[in-house]
């Protein structure tokens, strides 16, 4: 990933996972890649890198949840009781949804976060809805 945000990259099996690191708006839907955002990438990339990147394997799109602080949402709804959130990954989701996934699993067994969660300030509350409430 460049310090601006612009684009990341990583290994993966028989090339590179590339993506343009967007944050473009969208309504619900059956997301699909823009040919413009798949060349913006590998221009990035590769104006970074040097790489010779030139085609793609396959390309796919997802839509991506946000709060409005940028932190994950996390835990159980205040409103609807045994309805426990997990959203607002937005691109990092591949990264923390493992992560997250265990984190939340503690929580509704009613375990606390690990000593190192809490050193980091990745806490229940931090994470937790009741947090964007007005």
């Amino acid at each position: 990933m460049d310090v601006g945000g612009r684009y990341y990259c990583q290994p993966d099996p028989g090339g590179l996972l590339i993506s343009p690191a967007d944050e473009s708006p969208s309504v619900p839907c059956d997301a699909q890649p823009e040919e413009v955002d798949v060349a913006q990438a590998l221009d990035r990339v590769r104006d970074a890198t040097g790489l010779p990147l030139r085609s793609i394997v396959r390309a796919w799109a997802g839509l991506r949840t946000f709060a409005p602080d940028g932190a994950p949402v996390m835990g159980e709804d205040p409103d609807a009781p045994g309805f426990w959130w997990l959203v607002g990954q937005g691109g990092a989701g591949i990264k923390t949804a493992p992560a997250l996934a265990t984190m939340l699993a503690r929580q509704v067994e009613g375990i606390g976060p690990t000593a190192d969660q809490v050193e980091l300030g990745v806490t229940y509350e931090a994470l937790s809805p009741t947090r964007l409430r007005c």
